[in-house]
Order: structure tokens, then C-alpha cells, then sequence
């Protein structure tokens, strides 16, 4: 009977050990799954963080591309706009001059800049060009130029004005009225304040 008490005893340590065995894994089982679970959730998150960088990267990268595409499309319509107003502006300056080039002023304003090259270009030799419709005021021109000299038809000249040419003094003087209207135009487009950007 003794025995059997102490195979009762026996098995009784053996099941308890078992159980314990079994809580103890059953504990690390848990443990570990924890661990492995948040483990992967540590890995999805991390997975959804960089993919969420990687998109938000990309719509700002798209955002900006956007904006750059319409920014450069409104700056070439406020160029071409601003080229607009600017020819036309121009297109009426010199539709003034032009009306001026058919007074007596312009015949005096002719005779002004022969007279101020003359101080220039003291040596002889000089050519003074105009434009086609000025040469009939070829002898006004050469006296007021007040030396010898050929005035010449230039058909460069398209408004009027002079050009005075003297290749002993390696001297070109440029009294016309279409470089003084392209010189406008320079001032024009820094001081209209019609910036494109």
C-alpha cells in the first residue's frame, strides 16, 4: 500500500510538474506571440510611415511641378501681353514721329544735329546718311553742317534723323530718330512696370 501511496505521490509530482511544465511554455508561448506580434506591427508601421513619406514626397514633387507649369504659362501670357502693349505703345510713338518728320520743326531739328556733328567730326571727309525721304533736304543738311561733305541716302533710316560717318576719325555718330525710339523702347521696359515676375 505503501506503493501505491508513493506511485500516487509519485505521479501526483509528475503531473504537477507537467502542469507547470505546460503553464511555463504556455506563458513563453504567449510572450513570444506578443513579441512577435508587435513585432510585426512595429514593421507594418514603419512599412505604412515610409510609404506614406514616399507618397507625400511624390504629390509634393507633383504639387510643385503643377505650379511651376502654370506659373511659367501665366508668365508667357503676361509676356505676351506686356510685348502687346508695348508694341503698340511704340507703333504710336513712331506714328507721331512720323508725323512729326513732315513739319518744319523736324527740317530744324535736321539742321541741329548737322550742326552738332560738325563740332564733332572736324575733319574731312564725313558722309552723313538719311533716310530716302529726306533727300531732298540734302542741301539744307550739308549747309548746316557747315563743311564739305556727302549726304548720302541710308536705307537703314527708316523714321529719319542722321547718321554721320567719318572713317579718317574712325567716328560714326548716330543722331537718328530710330535709334532714339529703340533707346525708348530700353527705358520702356524698365520703367513701364509691366514685370513678368
Amino acid at each position: 500500500m505503501q506503493d501505491i501511496g508513493k506511485t500516487s505521490n509519485f505521479l501526483k509530482a509528475i503531473n504537477k510538474y507537467a502542469a507547470e511544465q505546460r503553464k511555463e511554455i504556455k506563458t513563453r508561448a504567449e510572450e513570444f506571440r506578443k513579441y512577435e506580434l508587435q513585432k510585426a506591427e512595429a514593421e507594418v508601421l514603419r512599412d505604412a510611415y515610409f510609404l506614406i513619406q514616399r507618397e507625400m514626397a511624390q504629390m509634393k514633387k507633383n504639387i510643385a511641378n503643377e505650379v511651376s507649369k502654370l506659373e511659367l504659362e501665366k508668365r508667357k501670357e503676361i509676356f505676351a501681353k506686356r510685348q502687346s502693349i508695348m508694341d503698340e505703345v511704340l507703333q504710336k510713338a513712331k506714328s507721331k514721329i512720323l508725323d512729326f518728320t513732315k513739319t518744319p520743326e523736324y527740317v530744324e531739328l535736321l539742321k541741329k544735329y548737322a550742326e552738332s556733328i560738325s563740332k564733332i567730326l572736324k575733319k574731312s571727309g564725313t558722309i552723313l546718311y538719311v533716310c530716302e525721304r529726306d533727300e531732298k533736304l540734302k542741301d539744307v543738311i550739308r549747309e548746316a553742317y557747315g563743311k564739305i561733305c556727302r549726304v548720302e541716302v541710308d536705307d537703314k533710316i527708316k523714321i529719319g534723323g542722321i547718321i554721320a560717318v567719318n572713317s579718317v576719325m574712325s567716328l560714326i555718330i548716330d543722331e537718328t530718330l530710330d535709334s532714339k525710339l529703340e533707346e525708348q523702347k530700353s527705358w520702356f521696359e524698365e520703367n513701364s512696370k509691366l514685370n513678368v515676375f
